[in-house]
């Protein structure tokens, strides 16, 4: 089997911690909005920020994937197609939200992965900021506090704008010739040796 092409795999890494950037920063804006159901307008920004944090998730996997192991892959997994769950319009089929459903996925799977990625120091931020929103997202929907929801939400678009910025940050840096090259110690002049004495 022919392995991946490191420059395509680079390239989506990239083009993914964009997206968690631009995913993140909408998603910290639209947690000060208030929700109005059927609404043209909110449906398609939260379908544009269900898809940027579906990339973003992609680029924080590429990121870490050597160091988290099986586990980080099984919870990167369950984030990953619970997220995709929720793209879209809300839907509620067979007396159940699907929405919830996929929401509450989606919290369970970044809570697992951030665990992996704070136990091995890979992006320890953004991992600590998802556990955050993850406690306070769970924690405010059992009290109805609808403040701490509010919280949770833009604490969660923030841990992936660092993620995204970060990811970027490295990448960059690790671009051959992205810091300049170290000058060689300039070599003192050779003193001449002494006139023989006649």
């Amino acid at each position: 089997m022919r392995r991946p092409d490191k420059t395509a795999t680079a390239a989506l890494g990239a083009f993914g911690a964009v997206c968690a950037v631009a995913g993140g920063g909408m998603r910290i804006v639209s947690a000060f909005i208030p929700w109005a159901p059927a609404s043209p307008w909110l449906e398609t920004l939260y379908g544009a920020i269900d898809i940027c944090l579906l990339f973003g998730l992609i680029a924080v996997y590429l990121h870490a994937a050597t160091r988290i192991g099986l586990v980080g892959l099984v919870f990167f997994i369950v984030s990953l197609v619970a997220d995709a769950s929720i793209v879209g319009p809300d839907a509620a089929m067979f007396g159940i939200d699907f929405y919830s459903v996929g929401v509450a996925g989606l919290l369970v799977g970044l809570a697992g992965l951030s665990v992996q990625l704070l136990r091995t120091k890979v992006l320890p931020v953004p991992a600590g900021l998802w556990l955050c929103s993850v406690v306070a997202g769970f924690g405010s929907s059992a009290l109805g506090a609808k403040l701490g929801v509010v919280a949770a939400g833009g604490v969660f678009g923030l841990a992936f704008l660092c993620a995204g910025v970060l990811i970027l940050t490295r990448a960059a840096a690790s671009i051959p010739g992205s810091t300049p090259a170290s000058t060689p110690a300039s070599t003192p002049a050779s003193t001449p040796a002494p006139a023989a004495a006649s």
